[in-house]
């Protein structure tokens, strides 16, 4: 971080030269900005789903009972910065079985919360998301949807489903298969759900 005494150094070098020189000036510090922030989002690209990981952020209390039970959790405000710097708006709709442990919800919306400042595609916060989730929990199962508001005109939706077998699971629940309803998501406002 420059003090104020070197700014003041580079200001007064900057008014020194005519204005064609202080355009190119600001030119070449434009061009080795966006090429900065060129390899940083290239190399963000690289590194794993562990990165954007927050954990730790959750905390997990006892399923009160051994019994089998639904829990679905709406997140109707989902944010975060996408790939081009630029806030990125969704809901997510969890559908949780637990297991030994079940979701404490204060530390779920800290959590989502914690995504704000994230740059990262939606594609990959959506398996941060569920790997999270399926590791601070271990449910019998859990099955995230992430539906993304248009950008462009163009909405999207992902899914997924620890019963699927690409996802290790056994195909348990078919209640996935043939799912057409809005995304998956009810065609109603959350008050409702």
């Amino acid at each position: 971080m420059a003090t104020d005494a070197q700014y003041e150094q580079a200001l007064h070098g900057m008014r020194d030269l005519s204005y064609d020189e202080r355009k190119q000036l600001l030119k070449t510090l434009k061009r080795e900005r966006l090429d900065s922030e060129g390899q940083h989002k290239e190399a963000m690209k690289m590194l794993p789903n562990s990165h954007w990981s927050k954990k730790h952020l959750l905390d997990r209390i006892p399923n009160p009972t051994g019994d089998a039970y639904e829990q679905k959790i709406l997140i109707p405000e989902f944010t975060f910065l996408g790939v081009a710097n630029q806030p990125d708006y969704g809901e997510v709709l969890l559908t949780f079985y637990p297991n030994e442990w079940t979701i404490e919800l204060k530390s779920l919306k800290v959590y989502k919360d914690a995504f704000r400042d994230a740059m990262a595609s939606y594609e990959r916060l959506a398996n941060v998301v569920f790997d999270d989730l399926m590791a601070a929990y271990e449910p019998r199962r859990l099955r995230l949807m992430m539906r993304l508001r248009p950008r462009g005109g163009i909405s999207s939706c992902l899914t997924i489903d620890s019963d699927w077998k690409i996802r290790g699971g056994e195909e348990n629940f078919a209640d996935w298969a043939g799912n057409v309803d809005g995304f998956g998501f009810q065609v109603h406002n959350s008050t409702r759900i």
